[in-house]
């Protein structure tokens, strides 16, 4: 896959396959609001969000803006397509961790107007993988922006 991202590929493809499996999981195995392990520090809890990551702005039903932003983050990453076989590794994987959560939640809501949210830490919202795809992307993408240098050197 010479002049591809591989890295990019992959960590998308992970992240998306993932998210759509343990959705799957929760929606075919829990009623709508059950909950499982309660009595540990990771839970699942089968909630319907229609906000952003981690239930931020729900209840507004602006899922068509997220979709919206799914799009322009799927649009840039393709527009820089080529370009990104050169990054380092790293840089590859938190845009494909990202790429794989954006496009997983944006078709939820596209297709049911809400994502499905089940993982819950004591003291935080609810979450998915998708959404953890986004928040490490994002977090490896500035770290590595950061703290890192241009390109990799073939």
């Amino acid at each position: 896959m010479r002049g591809w991202p591989r890295w990019l590929l992959l960590a998308a493809v992970t992240v998306f396959v993932l998210d759509r499996l343990t959705k799957f999981w929760v929606t075919h195995s829990l009623r709508l609001g059950q909950e499982v392990f309660a009595g540990s520090p990771v839970h699942i809890h089968y909630v319907e969000n229609n906000g952003a990551a981690f239930g931020v702005l729900a209840g507004g039903g602006g899922q068509w803006f997220f979709v919206a932003v799914a799009v322009a983050v799927v649009a840039f990453i393709s527009w820089r397509w080529r370009t990104l076989a050169g990054e380092r590794w790293l840089l590859q994987v938190a845009l494909g961790m990202l790429l794989g959560g954006a496009v997983a939640n944006a078709i939820d809501r596209a297709t049911q107007g809400y994502v499905v949210d089940f993982i819950r830490l004591p003291h935080w919202p609810f979450f998915n993988v998708a959404d953890m795809g986004i928040s490490i992307g994002v977090a490896i993408f500035v770290a590595a922006t950061l703290l890192g240098g241009g390109p990799r050197r073939a």
